[in-house]
């Protein structure tokens, strides 16, 4: 705990391979989870807020994530709800700008391809692609 936040899942598959018996780890979480050294709420926010501007991912990327981590789905709805399409489209279309340099010489359908890949990558919806693609695409001729 001390060098990583934790979700209860994670501690109690840490536990398990340390061979500590499930009563024993059992109350040990509930210890935990009572005096506040275990919050998956808030370990679901701060990832969220996280991934976001560390890695540009996406809602949908960052729900798969913490769904791997063990955190409960309603925990995982409160995350990302402050997640909207508009901010979806803007980080995509901020992810774009930063690569676009080093895809300027490709012609357009491999520029096209490799943008979308990284975007893809990222959990982006295919419709989120297209328009942050084509709306640098659009700013990028017009200068």
């Amino acid at each position: 705990l001390t060098r990583s936040a934790k979700t209860k899942h994670q501690l109690a598959q840490l536990l398990e391979k340390k061979f500590v018996p499930a009563d024993i780890a059992q109350a040990l979480l509930d210890r935990f989870t009572k005096v506040g050294l275990i919050d998956d709420a808030a370990y679901a926010r701060a990832f969220a807020h996280d991934k976001r501007l560390t890695r540009g991912l996406s809602k949908s990327a960052i729900k798969r994530e913490l769904s791997q981590a063990g955190v409960d789905q309603e925990l995982i709805l409160e995350a990302i709800e402050p997640i909207d399409s508009e901010a979806e489209l803007e980080l995509a279309i901020r992810l774009v700008e930063k690569r676009w340099s080093s895809v300027a010489k490709l012609d357009r359908d491999a520029r096209y391809r490799r943008l979308s890949g990284y975007l893809g990558r990222r959990g982006f919806a295919g419709s989120t692609i297209s328009s942050a693609i084509h709306s640098v695409a659009s700013s990028e001729s017009a200068r």
